[in-house]
C-alpha cells in the first residue's frame, strides 16, 4: 500500500476514535501496513560505475578514430592534396578576381585569366630552373665527394681521419656518383607526381574562383538562424582576407630574399647568380625547411664552384645571417600582427603534413593553421583552440 494510502488509514481512524484510544489505533493499524522498501545498494552504486566504464570506452574509441582519419588522409592523398591545395590556391586569387569582376568582367572570364596568368609565370621560371638545375645535379657526385674529403681532411687534423678514411677514393667516387644518379631518378619521379596534383589543384582553383560565392550562398540558405549566418559570413571573409594577405607578404619577403642571394652569390663568384636567387624564393615559402634547405644547397655549391672550403663556409654563414635577419626581424614584423601562430605548432604541422603529403603536404601545413585559428576565434566553444595555436 503506498504511502498516500496510509496516511488516510491513520487520519480516518483519528477522527472515528475518541482522543484517548486514537493514539493506540493508529499505532496498531500503523504496525499492520508494510513499510515503504529501501532502495538496494548496488542500485544506487550502479550510475557511478556505469560513469566510469563509458568514459574508459571513450579513450579507445576516440583513439581509434583518430589512426582511422590518419589512414585516410594517407590514403586519400591523390584525392585531397589536390583539393586542398585548389582550395588554398582559390582563397589566395580571390582578391585579385574580386577586383576584376569589380571591373564589370564575368567570374568565369576573370578566373580564366587569373589561372592563364599564373600558368604562364609559372611556365617561364620553369623554364629558367630546369637547364641550371640539371647542371648542378650532375655535379651532385662531386659535390658529395668534396664534402666528404672535406670532412676527412678536418678529423685526420685531430688524429682521428683513420676512423672515417675511405679504403680508396675509386670506391667513395663510385659510390657518390650511384648515389647521385639515384637522386635525380627520385627527384624526377617525384616532380611528375607533384606536377600532376598541381595541375588537378589548378583546375579545382579555377572552378572554385568561377563559382564565386555560390557555396557561401548555399550556407546562408542552409543555416537557420541569422546570427549563425553572420557568423558564417564573418568567419568567410576574415579567412579569406588572412590568407591572401599572408601569402601576399611572404612573397614580398621571399622576393627580397631573393634578390639578397642574389647579390651575395654574385659577390662569391658562384655562377648562376640568378639561379639560386629563385630558389631560395620559391624553398623560403616553407618555413624553417626551406631555410634549412637552402643552406645546404648554397653550401655544396660554394664547395663545388668556390675558390676554397673557408670561401663555402663563409657563404654559407652569410646566408644564416640573412636568413636570421629576415626570419627573426622582418618577418615578424610584416606577418606577425596576421599570422600570430605557435612556433612549436607550426614545426610539428610541417613535420606531420611533410610525413602525410610530401612537398603538397608542406606547402598548405601553415595555411591549414591560419584557417583553423581565424576559424577558432570566431566560434563560440573553440576559444581552448584559439588559446593553444595562439603565440601567446
Amino acid at each position: 500500500m503506498s504511502d498516500p494510502v496510509n496516511a488516510g488509514m491513520l487520519a480516518a481512524v483519528a477522527v472515528a476514535t475518541p482522543l484517548g484510544e486514537s493514539a493506540g489505533a493508529a499505532e496498531a493499524i500503523a504496525a499492520t501496513v508494510p513499510a515503504a522498501p529501501a532502495p538496494a545498494p548496488a542500485a544506487v552504486s550502479s550510475a557511478p560505475h556505469a560513469a566510469e566504464r563509458e568514459s574508459t570506452l571513450q579513450v579507445p574509441i576516440i583513439g581509434m578514430f583518430v589512426l582511422l582519419l590518419i589512414a585516410a588522409i594517407y590514403l586519400g592523398r591523390p584525392v585531397l592534396m589536390p583539393v586542398m591545395l585548389g582550395a588554398i590556391l582559390a582563397l589566395v586569387l580571390s582578391p585579385v578576381v574580386g577586383r576584376l569582376t569589380m571591373l564589370r568582367m564575368p567570374e568565369p572570364v576573370a578566373a580564366a585569366v587569373v589561372m592563364a596568368t599564373l600558368v604562364a609565370a609559372i611556365v617561364v621560371i620553369g623554364e629558367l630552373l630546369v637547364v641550371p638545375a640539371r647542371e648542378v645535379l650532375s655535379e651532385v657526385p662531386t659535390q658529395v665527394q668534396s664534402l666528404f674529403n672535406l670532412m676527412v681532411d678536418w678529423l685526420r687534423s685531430f688524429r682521428l681521419g683513420a676512423w672515417v678514411a675511405p679504403k680508396g677514393n675509386v670506391q667513395l667516387s663510385e659510390h657518390a656518383a650511384a648515389q647521385g644518379v639515384s637522386i635525380g631518378a627520385v627527384l624526377l619521379r617525384t616532380a611528375q607526381s607533384f606536377l600532376v596534383s598541381a595541375v588537378s589543384a589548378g583546375l579545382v582553383a579555377y572552378f572554385l574562383l568561377a563559382s564565386g560565392d555560390l557555396f557561401l550562398v548555399k550556407l546562408m540558405r542552409v543555416l537557420p538562424r541569422v546570427r549563425d549566418k553572420v557568423r558564417a559570413v564573418t568567419v568567410v571573409r576574415t579567412v579569406q582576407q588572412e590568407v591572401a594577405r599572408y601569402f601576399a607578404s611572404v612573397a614580398i619577403i621571399n622576393i627580397c630574399l631573393g634578390i639578397a642571394t642574389t647579390l651575395l652569390t654574385w659577390a662569391f663568384g658562384l655562377p648562376m647568380p640568378w639561379f639560386w636567387g629563385i630558389l631560395v624564393a620559391f624553398l623560403n615559402f616553407v618555413p624553417y625547411v626551406g631555410a634549412t634547405i637552402s643552406t645546404v644547397l648554397l653550401l655544396l655549391a660554394a664547395l663545388t664552384f668556390g675558390e676554397s672550403a673557408g670561401t663555402a663556409f663563409l657563404l654559407a654563414a652569410c646566408f644564416v645571417g640573412v636568413t636570421f635577419i629576415e626570419g627573426q626581424i622582418i618577418n615578424p614584423v610584416v606577418v606577425g600582427n596576421r599570422l600570430e601562430l605557435n612556433h612549436p605548432v607550426v614545426f610539428v604541422s610541417l613535420l606531420f603534413w611533410g610525413w602525410m603529403w610530401g612537398i603538397g603536404g608542406l606547402l598548405i601545413a601553415v595555411p591549414l593553421l591560419i584557417v583553423a585559428k581565424k576559424f577558432a576565434d570566431h566560434t563560440p566553444g573553440w576559444e581552448a583552440i584559439a588559446e593553444f595555436l595562439a603565440r601567446r
